[in-house]
C-alpha cells in the first residue's frame, strides 16, 4: 500500500509539472525579485560627451534586464548643492556619484547605503575584480560604501629625447628622491626645467599633488581616527618633506614656479619641451601618447626616505540610503562598476576592474604598464579620514603653503600654525 501511495504522488506531481508547462508557468528561481524591477533614478556631475558611457551602458542593462528601467538625470552645474538638497528633500536618485573628498561626510551623515551585505550575499560579485587600492578610497572605516567609477594617480612623465642629450638613465622603480633631484639638476638648462610638479592646482587638488611626498617620508596631514593634527601636519617628517619641495623652486630652481606657468599662458610646457619631467595625473596621457614624435615615458613616482606612496583623484557610485528600490539599483550598481557596463567606462577613463584593464591591454602598455604597477603604494587622503577635512585640514595647510612659497614663511613656522588653526577648528567639531 505504501509503495502504492508513493507512486500515486509522484503521477499527481508529474502531470501538475506537465501541467503547467503547457500554460507556460513553470516554476523557476525568483530572478526578477532577486535582480530586482520598476524604475531606478541615476544622477552624476558629467555633461556632453562624458554622459555617452552612461547612456551606452544603460541601453546593454535594460536590454538585459528589461524589469528594470534605468532614467538618467545629469546636474553639470552646483551638482553637489542641488543633491544635497534633493537628499535632503527625500527626492534624491537611488545612484549618485560621489567624489573622494565627499565620502567620509556623506557616510558619516548616512547618506549612502553600506554596501557589504549586498556584496556578501551576491555569488556573482567580489571585490578581488579592483584593485586593492583603489576599490579602498570608496569605504569609511572598513565599510564599503561605494564601488568606482574612475580615477587617477599621480605619475612621473618624462621626456626620452631629453634623457639622451643628457646622457641619463630613464627613471625606473627604484628611482629615489635624490635620483629625481639629480637628473631635475642635469636637465635644468637656461630655457628649461628639469621637473614641473604642482605648485598649485587650485581648491583641494593642489594639496592632492604633494600629498604623495608626504606618504613617502612615512607622515601625513592628519591622524587616522581624523581627529588630531598638531604633531602630525607640523612634525619633523611633514616639515622635511614640504622643505624638500619647497627646495625644488627656491633653492635648486629645477622647477618653474606658480608665476613661471601662469607666464606661458596656458601652454603645454611637457609636449613644447619646456620642462623635461613632470609629475601631475594620469588625465594628460592621452593627448600626449598621440602626438607625433613625441619620444616620452611613464612611471611611478620615485622612493622618499620612508619608501613609496601615492594618492589618487577618485570617483565613485552610492546607493542612496533611502532609495526605495535597493535591489534594482544593487544590480545597476555592480553592472556599471565591475560588470558589462564597466566597460563602457573604460573606455573613457582609467578602469579600476583588474580583468577589464588586462582585456584592454593596460597591464602590458608601455605607458599604463607602469602606473597601474605603482596602484599597490595609494595612501588615504585626509578627507576619507574625517568629514571635516577639506574646511578644516586642506584649506590652512594650502593657505599657509602659499605663505611659504610666495612670502618665504620658514616651512616649521608655517605648519606649525596651520596645524593650530587646523586643530581648534577640528575640535570645534567634536565639541
Amino acid at each position: 500500500m505504501a509503495t502504492q501511495k508513493r507512486l500515486l504522488i509522484a503521477l499527481t506531481i508529474v502531470l501538475t509539472f506537465m501541467s503547467l508547462m503547457a500554460n507556460g508557468a513553470i516554476f523557476q528561481l525568483p530572478v526578477a525579485d532577486a535582480q530586482g524591477s520598476g524604475t531606478i533614478r541615476v544622477t552624476t556631475w558629467d555633461s556632453g560627451n562624458a554622459l555617452e558611457p552612461f547612456t551606452n551602458a544603460i541601453a546593454a542593462f535594460e536590454a538585459e534586464y528589461p524589469d528594470i528601467n534605468v532614467e538618467l538625470e545629469p546636474i553639470p552645474q552646483e551638482y553637489g548643492t542641488k543633491l544635497l538638497a534633493q537628499i535632503a528633500a527625500g527626492t534624491a536618485p537611488d545612484i549618485f556619484q560621489v567624489g573622494d573628498g565627499d565620502v567620509a561626510r556623506f557616510a558619516r551623515e548616512g547618506m549612502m547605503e553600506p554596501l557589504d551585505s549586498w556584496i556578501e550575499n551576491d555569488p556573482d560579485f567580489s571585490m578581488d575584480v579592483f584593485f586593492p587600492g583603489v576599490a579602498s578610497f570608496g569605504q569609511v572605516g572598513g565599510v564599503t560604501y561605494l564601488l568606482t567609477k574612475d580615477y587617477s594617480p599621480l605619475v612621473l612623465y618624462y621626456n626620452k629625447d631629453h634623457f639622451d642629450a643628457a646622457g641619463l638613465e630613464y627613471p625606473n622603480p627604484d628611482w629615489t628622491w635624490d635620483d629625481l633631484l639629480n637628473a631635475a639638476k642635469a636637465l635644468t638648462t637656461a630655457d628649461r626645467w628639469g621637473l614641473m610638479i604642482p605648485a598649485h592646482w587650485g581648491d583641494w587638488l593642489w594639496t592632492r599633488g604633494i600629498l604623495p611626498l608626504l606618504a613617502q617620508n612615512g607622515t601625513h596631514l592628519l591622524s587616522e581616527d581624523g581627529l588630531t593634527v598638531e604633531g602630525i601636519m607640523n612634525s619633523e617628517a611633514t616639515v622635511e618633506a614640504i622643505q624638500w619641495y619647497v627646495d625644488l623652486f627656491k633653492v635648486h630652481r629645477v622647477a618653474p614656479t606658480r608665476q613661471d606657468v601662469e607666464s606661458f599662458a596656458g601652454a603645454d610646457l611637457f609636449a613644447n619641451g619646456i620642462v623635461s619631467m613632470v609629475w601631475t595625473g594620469r588625465w594628460p596621457l592621452k593627448d600626449w601618447r598621440v602626438i607625433d614624435g613625441f619620444n616620452f615615458g611613464t612611471m611611478g613616482l620615485p622612493a622618499g626616505p620612508a619608501g613609496e606612496g601615492n594618492t589618487l583623484c577618485w570617483a565613485g557610485f552610492a546607493i542612496n540610503a533611502a532609495s526605495q528600490n535597493k535591489e534594482a539599483a544593487w544590480t545597476f550598481l555592480k553592472y556599471i562598476a565591475a560588470g558589462d557596463g564597466a566597460k563602457e567606462f573604460a573606455n573613457y577613463a582609467f578602469t579600476a576592474v583588474q580583468p577589464i584593464a588586462e582585456a584592454q591591454g593596460l597591464t602590458e602598455d608601455e605607458y599604463d604598464g607602469p602606473i597601474i604597477a605603482y596602484l599597490e603604494n595609494v595612501a588615504p587622503i585626509p578627507e576619507a579620514l574625517s568629514p571635516y577635512a577639506g574646511e578644516c585640514v586642506v584649506t590652512p595647510f594650502q593657505q599657509h603653503l602659499e605663505k611659504i612659497l610666495l612670502e618665504d614663511m620658514p616651512v616649521q613656522e608655517a605648519l606649525d600654525a596651520a596645524a593650530a588653526e587646523a586643530q581648534a577648528c577640528l575640535d570645534g567639531y567634536s565639541q
